[in-house]
């Protein structure tokens, strides 16, 4: 039995997982799910797709595990990284899949929102979406892995394949077209 401290730190459950141990990579699916099955789904927004493109990256991160070398950065970026390469070859392998559709689901794996709450929650998620939509493609990218993933300018560099300059530009660029997006709607 692994102890408290490595069930935790996906640094050393990618470790273990390298080295053959199954249930430290379940262990990284589960800590993992939920941000990959989120990060698709803005892409995607449609659920089936969602739960298919989750399954394949959680399938390719498995059969590559052996190759992958920890590095400062956390290992949820090396997730994300094969889910946005996921995605892109979804999307050139069935051109369908680029007409995003309107609907917005809020119900996503870790949230039960309150009946009360959801006529509210619905509201804002559309003006949200949106205002993200009013975005270049990088710039989506860049809004949803800072704030809504919250990861680091870093990691998102190494997910984009751009310098952490660019990702602060681009960003910056990004919450400048919000504000002013967002003031036109009040």
């Amino acid at each position: 039995m692994k102890d408290s401290a490595e069930q935790n730190d996906p640094k050393k459950l990618i470790e273990l997982a390298k080295n053959g141990d199954t249930e430290s990579f379940g262990a990284l699916y589960e800590l993992y799910f939920t941000p990959v099955f989120r990060y698709i789904y803005r892409r995607t927004k449609n659920k089936h797709e969602t739960e298919d493109l989750t399954k394949t990256v959680f399938l390719k991160a498995y059969r590559a595990m052996p190759r992958f070398e920890v590095r400062e950065v956390s290992p949820l970026a090396y997730f994300f990284t094969i889910a946005r390469n996921t995605v892109i070859q979804h999307w050139k392998k069935n051109k369908k899949a680029l007409e995003h559709t309107k609907e917005i689901d809020t119900e996503t794996p870790d949230s039960n929102p309150h009946p009360g709450e959801i006529a509210s929650k619905n509201e804002k998620i559309k003006i949200i979406h949106e205002a993200i939509e009013t975005l270049t493609p990088d710039q989506q990218e860049i809004v949803a892995l800072k704030f809504i993933e919250g990861l680091p300018n870093q990691e998102i560099a190494q997910i984009l394949g751009k310098t952490e300059e660019a990702i602060r530009q681009l960003q910056c660029r990004a919450l400048k077209t919000l504000r002013k997006n967002y003031g036109k709607r009040k």
